[in-house]
C-alpha cells in the first residue's frame, strides 16, 4: 500500500471539466457526486477564495474564468472547472477549452492535469444536439483526456413521452406503463445515436434522473468514469477520491484478480509478472480507500 500512500501525498486531487447548457443540472450532479447539499466553494488558479457573487456577475455579463477551481467541503479532493453556456456557438468559447485542455496536458506534475471530462446534454430538450456540441465532438479538441456524456434529466424526457402517447391515443394507464421504455427509445433515437456518430464521440456516456431526489445516484457515472480511465494510476487515484461507491473499489480489485489469475492470460513469464503486479496494485486501491474512509471518519481530511 505503500506507493498507493505515496501517489496520494503526491496528487490528492482529481481534476474534472464540466462542460455543458445553461440550466443542464451541472450543480445538482456535482453536489450528488461529492454528497453535499451546500454549493462548492470557488478558488483562483493560485488558491484565493473568489466571493460567489462576484462569480455570478461576471457569469451574467458573459465572463466566466475556466481555471476558477470549484471545490465542495465535503469532497475536496475533487477539483471541478465548469465551463458555463457552451451553448452559444462562439469560437471563442471552443478556442477557451482547447486553450485550457492544453495547458493541463503541458503540466509536469500529476495533480496538475485534466484527468477526464464530463459533457452534460440535457435530455429533457426540444434541441437534442447543438451545433456547438456537434463541432465539439467533431474536432479532436481533448486528447488523451477522456469524455463521459452525461445526459441529464432523462425524468423531464420521460414526462415528454407520455404526453406524446398520450396525444397518439394510449389511455393513461397504457402510457404510465411504457412511458419509461418509450422516453428510452427517443433518447437513443435523437441524442445517444447522432452523438456517438461523430468523429471523436465520448469514451462512453450515461443517463441520469433528477439528482435532486434522495434515491437517486450517480454510482453509473463513477463507474464509467473509472472505466474510461486508462492509465491504472489515474484510475487509482479516482477511485480512491470518490466516496459513492465503494463497491466500485472492491469490483475493480475483484475483477483485475479474476482476470490476471486466468491461466490463459498468465501462461508466460512476462503476464505473471503482470499478474503480481496488478493484483498488487489492487491490493493498494483497496487499501488506500479503506485508509480515506478511515481518515475521513475520524476528520483528519
Amino acid at each position: 500500500m505503500d506507493k498507493a500512500i505515496d501517489l496520494r501525498s503526491r496528487c490528492r486531487h482529481f481534476r474534472v471539466l464540466v462542460i455543458g447548457r445553461a440550466n443542464a443540472g451541472k450543480t445538482t450532479l456535482l453536489k450528488k457526486v461529492c454528497n453535499s447539499i451546500e454549493d462548492p466553494e470557488i478558488f483562483s488558479p493560485t488558491g484565493q477564495k473568489i466571493d460567489v457573487a462576484i462569480v455570478e456577475g461576471s457569469a451574467e455579463r458573459g465572463r466566466h474564468d475556466i481555471e476558477n477551481q470549484l471545490v465542495f467541503k465535503s469532497n475536496p479532493q475533487f477539483i471541478f472547472h465548469d465551463l458555463c453556456g457552451f451553448e452559444s456557438g462562439s469560437g471563442d468559447e471552443t478556442e477557451k477549452v482547447k486553450a485550457f485542455i492544453a495547458k493541463r496536458a503541458g503540466s509536469n506534475t500529476l495533480s496538475g492535469q485534466l484527468h477526464a471530462i464530463w459533457y452534460c446534454l440535457p435530455a429533457d430538450t426540444n434541441r437534442p444536439l447543438l451545433e456547438t456540441e456537434k463541432n465539439f465532438f467533431n474536432t479532436d479538441i481533448t486528447g488523451n483526456v477522456p469524455v463521459i456524456a452525461i445526459f441529464t434529466k432523462f425524468d423531464g424526457l420521460i414526462t415528454k413521452a407520455f404526453s406524446l402517447l398520450i396525444d397518439d391515443g394510449y389511455i393513461r394507464r397504457e402510457a404510465l406503463t411504457i412511458r419509461r421504455g418509450k422516453a428510452q427509445e427517443m433518447l437513443t433515437t435523437n441524442f445517444i445515436e447522432p452523438l456517438m456518430s461523430t468523429q471523436f464521440a465520448p469514451s462512453d456516456h450515461v443517463r441520469l434522473d433528477d439528482m435532486r431526489k434522495e434515491t437517486s445516484d450517480c454510482n453509473e457515472l463513477i463507474e464509467k468514469t473509472a472505466n474510461a480511465l486508462t492509465d491504472d494510476t489515474l484510475r487509482l487515484l479516482f477511485v480512491s477520491v470518490q466516496q459513492n461507491n465503494i463497491n466500485l473499489c472492491i469490483r475493480y480489485a475483484m475483477e483485475r484478480w479474476e482476470y490476471y489469475s486466468d491461466p490463459e492470460a498468465c501462461s508466460s513469464a512476462n503476464n505473471s509478472g503482470l499478474k503480481s503486479k496488478s493484483i498488487g496494485m489492487c491490493r493498494k486501491c483497496l487499501g488506500i480507500h479503506v485508509m480515506t474512509l478511515c481518515q475521513r471518519s475520524s476528520g483528519s481530511l
